[in-house]
């Protein structure tokens, strides 16, 4: 037996998320499958973070611990021929016993994608939020750099969050644009459920006209979910990755 460490990169649009779900395709649940078939017993794997229905990933981290003879780049070979082609897996290492895909994170890196054009894309659809109007990234920015730091993150958390406390730090949040393509870069100890697509939102709304730069910090001191702008779409955002 051994204690592993996968990094995983996938297109989620096919998939309910990251959590096994009965019934459902997930990427646990193909992760697990594919890992239980080379093992020729069940194996359970446990991931750095639980992605929506719809979220991609770059760097996703699971653990688990299994008895396969193969080694680490014979195991990586093996798992890529039986998963499907929408999910990869990058690496896989041998760690100590102790390792934990989601108790031994430091920090997680997300980044949210638009496409800031009139016509919808044919090759990004499925990776970026198309928004076909004009938006004011200066603005945008000032909002983001409110989030910075420790804060209470009730207002931007789904209610169906069952994190013990909505206590989170940030240590990046930040907008940087190449052309049509704007991306949202956000950095922290961990997040609330739904909490970056919500922050996505708000700060859309900020860039639209539709509420100013301060407003921000004024909802983010609110706590309350009401005050803050809808959740962006799941297929902007990606989990980038995952520092220990």
């Amino acid at each position: 037996m051994r204690r592993l460490k996968l990094v995983l990169e996938y297109d989620g649009t096919a998939y309910h998320g990251w959590q096994l779900q009965p019934g459902l395709d997930t990427i646990q649940g193909a992760l697990e499958g594919a890992l239980s078939r080379l093992a020729g017993v069940p194996v359970q794997v446990r991931g750095a973070g639980r992605t929506d229905a719809g979220v991609h990933a770059l760097g996703q981290v699971a653990s688990c611990t299994a008895a396969l003879r193969l080694d680490d780049i014979a195991l990586r070979r093996a798992l890529n021929a039986l998963l499907p082609r929408d999910i990869v897996v990058r690496a896989v290492e041998t760690v100590p016993p102790d390792f934990d895909a989601r108790r031994s994170a430091r920090s997680k890196m997300y980044r949210y994608t638009l496409l800031v054009r009139e016509c919808r894309s044919a090759l990004q659809a499925r990776t970026s939020l198309h928004v076909p109007y004009a938006l004011d990234l200066e603005a945008m920015t000032r909002g983001a750099a409110v989030l910075v730091g420790t804060h209470d993150f009730s207002a931007f958390r789904a209610g169906s969050c069952a994190a013990r406390t909505p206590v989170r730090t940030i240590t990046q949040a930040a907008w940087r644009a190449a052309g049509e393509f704007w991306c949202f870069e956000i950095v922290g100890n961990a997040f609330l459920q739904h909490m970056v697509r919500i922050i996505v939102g708000t700060l859309l709304e900020v860039g639209g006209g539709k509420r100013a730069a301060a407003d921000v910090s004024a909802i983010l001191a609110s706590r309350d979910r009401r005050r803050a702008g809808k959740t962006a779409a799941p297929h902007g955002l990606c989990l980038v990755a995952v520092e220990y």
